[in-house]
């Protein structure tokens, strides 16, 4: 299995390769693109095809001969070959859910519906099967496969609430007659092919990651190969894509319509959120009834309430963003190249697309949000509340010890909660004075993250202290530094982070690994467990019917060894279920070690006996 690493290197490379190819000899790559597209289908249903002439031939065969018959059903073959084909066609008969919303008609919506019927008409796309309304400042068009691999997709468009309310309709227009210039035979059928294949095949892996049978293993094995192989080969393809969806979309609406609408979507949104959204989330720390956004959030953005040089310093940073590996969008200031345009201010329109298209239903979709929006986040909006009434009566209890009288338990919960409701106050003496009183990896972390976001060199040095004591620090540490090097234009040092971060997230996936399995080859040993999880294991014990005895073992871990991973082995009443058993367990039982729990007579018997040879009984009722 390759690591992170040598992935990474290996996509890099592809895609450094084909965009140099198809540069050079643009007809050469594109036909390695159709043929790399083909290959997916030909595996597939190659496979098929020989498993379905086997299953055949072997009837011919035995209608033939009586003697055959007798063989083939003696050696189980038929069996053998029906059930390949079985898991193989289940594995391939990938189900998806089309993306949820807020469904809209065009009998309810029909200024929406006719500018969809009027570009996709002038555009040749295929039919949009549904619309929906999310709150997100987004707008695409999913294709769910209704047949998994064998396609017939049902074409979903989505648009974003918050978008419609930033842009007028002749820029909604060029935003969605982007999207329908993926799908598009007007501009290129080989192009839009390729777009689908790509997504098809994401959506592919996606379905059979979440099956559990021999045919969707195979497939998962060939995918894993193919579909990064493909998606980087055909990247290059991929971002000429986009450039040509844009140019779809200055072509159906204006240049004008089309740039303004990239410029508020890449601007606007970051604005809205740091304006509206950050302020009205940090009501909930102070007011325990939950408000509804989307009512204020139309009058926040019918005020324009941003200034014209917060404006333009949005759009320079935006325009500064460069154009990365992987991602087949291209940066803005690409994009507008182009179009051959510059960036125009992001302006707030007069009339928006969400008022003009959803009309007099608007008010009602407002109060539709807000109606499903306290269903879904009242009670976490409550309970944040909560949270921070008691954080801040913490905060002033600690705040009356004298600064002497402190223990480094009450120090370091001061400065924690400094951090975070005192945004005025700075929390980094408070973590300084606390480490010099004891060493903690934790702290040090802290230490180094803050001082890194100040642009403050000496954080590189603390986060070392940090990852070199507490392994578990490592992968976050690495991308903070990865981020300050980056931010500061060190391009080298940046890379070398970002590989140690590679290194360590193959580190992780190991160690997930490691405890999310419990084979015959795993060494087992007497358990090394604190009185606390041992308590706990006892009481649930002693909580579930039918439990009569208990054994641990531990398992002792390459990655990670001060994170335990226990295995639990229990004996049953003689008409105790164990499946059951074990639910209730798991159910009883919240530690911070990883466990494995085994009936001493079930399907896992041998790996329970071994337990029970080096563990020790810790339960007899």
């Amino acid at each position: 299995m390759k690591t992170t690493a040598e992935q990474r290197a290996r996509l890099e490379a592809l895609i450094r390769r084909a965009e140099q190819e198809a540069q050079e000899r643009p007809g050469t790559y594109r036909a390695k693109v159709g043929l790399l597209a083909l290959l997916g289908y030909a595996v597939i249903f190659g496979v098929l095809f020989i498993l379905l002439a086997l299953s055949a031939g072997i009837g011919w065969a035995a209608l033939v001969s009586t003697t055959f018959v007798i063989f083939l059903l003696k050696k189980k073959l038929i069996i053998v070959i029906v059930g390949m084909i079985y898991v193989l066609l289940r594995a391939l008969w990938v189900r998806f859910e089309a993306p949820e919303g807020y469904r809209l008609t065009a009998k309810a919506y029909p200024q929406l519906f006719e500018r969809l019927k009027s570009l996709s008409r002038r555009l040749d796309a295929p039919r949009i099967h549904q619309v929906i309304l999310t709150p997100e400042a987004n707008a695409a068009i999913v294709q769910t496969p209704r047949l998994g691999v064998f396609g017939w997709p049902k074409n979903t468009l989505i648009l974003g609430l918050e978008l419609l309310f930033s842009l007028t309709p002749a820029q909604a227009d060029a935003v969605i007659a982007h999207e329908l210039g993926h799908l598009s035979a007007a501009h290129s059928r080989f192009g839009g092919w390729i777009y689908r294949v790509r997504l098809g095949w994401q959506r592919i892996m996606e379905g059979l990651a979440h099956q559990q049978n021999i045919g969707a293993s195979l497939m998962r094995r060939f995918f894993d190969w193919y579909a990064p192989t493909f998606a980087a080969y055909s990247f290059a393809l991929a971002r000429s894509n986009e450039f040509a969806a844009d140019a779809v979309s200055a072509q159906l609406t204006s240049s004008a319509d089309a740039a303004q609408a990239l410029v508020n979507s890449h601007v606007v949104a970051g604005l809205v959120n740091e304006r509206y959204w950050t302020p009205f989330f940090q009501q909930a720390e102070r007011n325990e009834q939950p408000v509804a956004p989307f009512g204020s959030l139309r009058d926040f953005l019918r005020e324009t309430p941003f200034s014209i040089d917060e404006l333009r310093g949005k759009v320079v940073e935006a325009l500064a963003v460069q154009t990365g590996h992987y991602d087949t969008h291209p940066a803005l200031y690409d994009r507008l190249q182009a179009l051959q345009i510059d960036a125009p201010l992001p302006k707030m329109p007069a009339l928006s697309a969400a008022e003009v298209w959803l009309g007099q239903q608007l008010p009602g979709v407002l109060a539709d949000f807000d109606r499903l929006w306290l269903q879904h986040h009242g009670e976490r909006w409550r309970e944040r509340f909560q949270y921070c009434r008691q954080g801040r009566q913490q905060l002033a209890e600690l705040a009356q010890i004298p600064a002497d009288a402190m223990t480094a338990e009450q120090l370091w919960r001061l400065a924690t909660l400094t951090e975070e409701f005192e945004s005025d106050k700075d929390p980094l003496p408070l973590y300084q004075r606390y480490r010099a009183m004891q060493a903690d990896p934790d702290a040090d972390f802290v230490i180094g993250r803050l001082l890194l976001k100040r642009n403050n060199p000496i954080g590189v040095a603390a986060m070392q202290v940090a990852i070199e004591a507490k392994p578990e620090l490592a992968l976050d540490g690495y991308r903070w530094l990865e981020h300050f090097h980056r931010s500061r234009g060190e391009q080298a040092e940046a890379e070398q982070w970002q590989h140690r971060a590679d290194r360590q997230m193959d580190v992780n996936r190991a160690a997930d690994l490691e405890r999310q399995h419990l084979s015959h080859k795993d060494s087992l040993i007497e358990p090394q467990v604190d009185a606390a999880t041992l308590a706990a294991l006892r009481q649930a014990a002693a909580a579930v019917t039918g439990i009569k005895r208990l054994w641990l073992a531990e398992k002792p871990m390459q990655h990670y060894p001060d994170a335990k991973t226990y295995v639990l082995v229990f004996a049953k009443d003689v008409f105790a279920k164990e499946q059951k058993l074990t639910q209730q367990l798991l159910a009883r039982l919240s530690l911070p070690h990883s466990l494995f729990i085994l009936g001493k007579s079930g399907p896992h018997k041998a790996l329970a006996k071994r337990a029970l040879k080096v563990g020790s009984e810790i339960y007899r009722r």
